[in-house]
């Protein structure tokens, strides 16, 4: 009898506990594609931005919005390994937004499938695709596993909804344009700056990038980790380009709603956990190389994890960034996330840059 309930403590408790699984829930990126013309665009050249838009529900003066975002596209375009100078520059940069009043109905019927918005991803996502990969296989998961989903209720909402529009053109000195990224998405946020890194980051996947650029991070005080996480982290669910599904720091067992979950270490680099999940282009999948022959298995995006390098603080030391998700029916957890060895980072790079050969090789179609 002992033996009994010992192999039914064995089934049981995993279940309780929940297993990893794919989640269901897929978070609803931007519509995003790109054009390009046949000149290529070098990463280490020198650009200048300029920004300007409107915001059809507001009045005044766009300058404050404008900086705001001319602030995160510098940041995210510098890491690439673009050179920011307004006087002597190689390329203009022009983001163009606008943002107006869009009301929805919204509604779920039970006997349709799901009808979350299907996004469409133009750049990198179709055969003989070369660049932007990562984002376009997340792309890819994303729309397979939201096409098996139902909705079980049946029901007509009314929403206040803005839909933002943003278009960023490189424009060489001779006035001609290079390339063009355009985006847009509806939205309950009026205020366009809010969340807008992974947004412009979908669009920036598709520009070539500098791999041995260490972004520069801040450092959290050891003694404001907690008031960090409760203003930027408890309860909020992130998105991430390379994801379909949505992200949460806190554990989903954790009723006792800690400070900072345990699984977060080295809390003074909470920031690059943000900034990671908010601008990450590839995730590694769980699995072997041998299971990476068709990166559609639904299997493999159970348990992903994200890494980057960073200079972290006023000292600008060098740390690698590792973060573990596990994934829910709800989106994905942080199952560990941390300042990682030269070894362990390593490692994982060599299998990251295996899976990019994997896709690489995936989306080579084509004969040549």
């Amino acid at each position: 009898m002992n033996n009994y309930f010992r192999a039914l403590l064995y089934f049981v408790i995993p279940l309780i506990i929940g297993c990893a699984t794919v989640p269901s829930d897929r978070v609803s990126h931007p519509w995003v594609r790109s054009l390009k013309s046949g000149q290529n665009i070098i990463p280490t050249k020198s650009i200048k931005i300029e920004v300007n838009g409107t915001t059809s529900p507001l009045l005044g003066n766009e300058q404050l919005t404008s900086e705001g975002l001319s602030s995160v596209l510098s940041y995210l375009i510098q890491r690439r390994g673009f050179i920011i100078n307004d006087k002597k520059y190689d390329y203009l940069v022009k983001l163009t937004y606008n943002t107006s009043r869009n009301d929805k109905v919204q509604h779920y019927s039970s006997v349709s499938s799901n009808n979350a918005q299907i996004t469409e991803f133009s750049t990198g996502s179709g055969a003989g695709s070369t660049s932007g990969l990562g984002v376009s296989i997340a792309r890819a998961i994303g729309l397979l596993a939201s096409s098996s989903s139902t909705v079980a209720t049946e029901s007509s909402d009314q929403i206040i909804s803005f839909t933002h529009t943003i278009s960023i053109e490189f424009i060489n000195k001779e006035g001609n344009i290079l390339w063009k990224g355009e985006s847009t998405w509806d939205s309950e946020e009026l205020n366009l700056i809010n969340r807008i890194t992974p947004a412009l980051q979908l669009i920036l996947s598709d520009l070539p990038s500098d791999k041995t650029i260490r972004p520069s991070i801040s450092e959290i005080k050891e003694t404001h980790v907690v008031n960090y996480y409760r203003l930027e982290c408890r309860d909020v669910w992130f998105t991430c380009p390379a994801l379909p599904y949505r992200i949460l720091f806190d554990s989903p067992v954790d009723g006792t709603k800690k400070s900072i979950p345990g699984d977060i270490q080295n809390r003074n680099a909470l920031a690059a956990y943000v900034d990671l999940i908010q601008t990450a282009e590839y995730a590694l999948p769980n699995g072997e190389e041998q299971d990476w022959v068709d990166p559609l298995d639904i299997t493999l995006w159970e348990k992903v994890t994200l890494g980057a390098q960073y200079y972290l603080g006023p000292q600008k030391t060098p740390v690698n960034i590792l973060i573990k998700l596990t994934g829910k029916s709800d989106g994905y957890y942080i199952d560990e996330c941390k300042i990682a060895s030269d070894e362990e980072y390593s490692n994982f790079n060599m299998k990251l840059n295996s899976w990019r050969e994997a896709l690489s090789n995936y989306y080579d179609v084509y004969k040549r």
